[in-house]
Parts: structure tokens; sequence; C-alpha cells
């Protein structure tokens, strides 16, 4: 059903009578009598229910209704005026719209965005991180990269990359233990560990040829890049994607403790509406060439 709103008039009125405290500044700045922003804040006041402004006199106060609209008005115009100026400008850009997991955005996407600007020049990279809880199907995207089994609906898809997880700990933490990189299992395990939520050491420790018994942590993280961030600061080993790590790992803060890897299950896929997939073609194409020559 449409809705019926004051007019812009009558909320302009009623900004400059709250800023001013006065109904005859704001008639001076609106260059309206007296009487016309008394009738446009009544109008107002009718459409409300209630009373926006406390007269004392030649004085105005805002109630408290008033003073709560005339925060929510004040961004309100702001807002309007801010999508005025976009759409004055001589070309409005072209948009790829990109939803990014988290933890992949923080720890792999960010240093590489250059790779989608070279691959879309004409356009604007609009990048999100929506919740996982998120559906795709929920929002509004020309592409998304988010983990999972390849199981996407209606969405196309392809696999960023193939992965392994590795065991990573700070050159400190190496140092405060009097141990260096390459450790035989057992002695890792000997060190601090770290835990996140969404892996087990289970299978890592199955590889290793180690009783798999989950071990106790330090601490634990529900978030990738936070883990690694713990990790480099030498509170402990974790086991990571070698994708989100290898920045760590090529700048040193991070080093690979032992050659035991284990395949990831749960990938990251590049996924996009099908009505999108001539768009978003160059885009996948450069995103798999960076993942790719990143874990090279």
């Amino acid at each position: 059903m449409h809705k019926r709103y004051p007019s812009l008039q009558a909320m302009q009125a009623f900004l400059q009578a709250a800023g001013t405290g006065s109904f005859t500044a704001a008639a001076k700045r609106l260059d309206l009598t007296h009487g016309a922003i008394s009738q446009q804040i009544r109008t107002l006041e009718d459409h409300v229910g209630q009373a926006l402004f406390a007269r004392h006199g030649g004085r105005v106060q805002l109630t408290d209704a008033g003073q709560l609209f005339a925060s929510g008005l004040a961004e309100g115009f702001a807002q309007i005026d801010r999508s005025l100026a976009a759409i004055k400008q001589p070309r409005v850009p072209r948009q790829l719209l990109l939803d990014v997991d988290p933890e992949l955005s923080q720890s792999w996407l960010i240093p590489r965005l250059y790779v989608l600007a070279r691959a879309l020049p004409d356009h604007q990279i609009v990048i999100s991180s929506a919740s996982r809880a998120l559906g795709l199907d929920t929002l509004r995207f020309d592409l998304a990269l988010r983990y999972g089994y390849g199981e996407w609906g209606d969405f196309p898809s392809v696999q960023l990359c193939d992965d392994q997880v590795l065991a990573v700990g700070a050159p400190a933490l190496l140092r405060a233990h009097r141990v260096t990189p390459d450790l035989t299992p057992e002695k890792l395990m000997a060190l601090p560990l770290l835990n996140y939520t969404k892996r087990s050491w289970v299978l890592w420790l199955e590889a290793a040829g180690l009783l798999p018994v989950e071990p106790p942590a330090q601490a634990v993280f529900d978030d990738a890049a936070n883990l690694m961030a713990a990790a480099a600061q030498g509170l402990g080993v974790c086991l990571v994607r070698r994708l989100l790590a290898a920045d760590a790992l090529a700048d040193g803060r991070l080093v690979q403790l032992t050659q035991v890897t284990i395949p990831t299950r749960y990938n990251c896929y590049v996924i996009w509406p099908q009505d999108r997939a001539d768009k978003v073609e160059p885009a996948v194409r450069a995103l798999r060439e960076a993942a790719a020559s990143t874990l090279m």
C-alpha cells in the first residue's frame, strides 16, 4: 500500500526550527513567514500524532519525540544528499558486487584486489562480507567467494583452487622453545596449540601417524584471520589453509613447522547468478589465476 509522507518543506521547516530554537529564525533561513513555518510544523505534528516542540513565548524547545525525530530526519536528508550527489556524477560507474567470506577477504583477497581492477577496468568493485548464515538466494551480488562442498543450487560455480591444511607457528615461538622448523609431529604436539572451531586436529593427527584424539588448546578461535594473527604473535601452533597463510609465510610472520599436510574437504568456490556469466567471466579467470600463483 502506498504510504503518505509529510511534505519535504514541512520536514525542512522542522529541522531549521529544531536547529535554531526559533520559528522566526527558521522562517528567515527558508525565506518564509513565521506563520508559514508554524503551519508546516502543525501539519507535521498532526501527521505524527504528537507535539514535536514545546512553545515558550517566542522560543521553542524540542520535546523527547522531537529530539528523536530530528536525529533520524537529519541523517535521512544527508542520505538524500549523498544519493543525489552520486547520480550527478558525469558517469555513474558500472559495479561488480562481490560477496566474500570474511576470512578470505581479510587474509587473501584485499592484497589482490588489483587483479580484479585489471580484469574489469571500467567497473567499481563493491565488496561485502555477509554473514555465513545468509543463503546466496537472499543476497544481491554479481560474484561470491564462499567456502562449501560445491553444492550451490542453481548458481553456477567453480572451485577457486586446490588447497591443503598445514601446521604453522611464529619464529618467536620456535625461539622460545629452542626448536627449528621441520619438526617431527611428536615435537610439534609438545608446543602450545591453537584451535579453530571449524577444524579439528584429528585428521592431521591421523596423517601424522599419531593417536587421533583432539588435543587441549591454549586458545580457541572462530575466525581464521584471528587464529593466524594469534599464531603470528607467538601464542601457539595452528592448522590453517595454505591459501590463507600464504602471505604470512612469504614475509616470515609464520613458518611451516612440519611436512605433514592434509587436503581440504571444505573448499572455496567462485559463484555467480546464471544471468551474470558474461559479466563476471574476466573476474573469475583473474581470481583463479591469482589463487594458483599464490600456491605455487
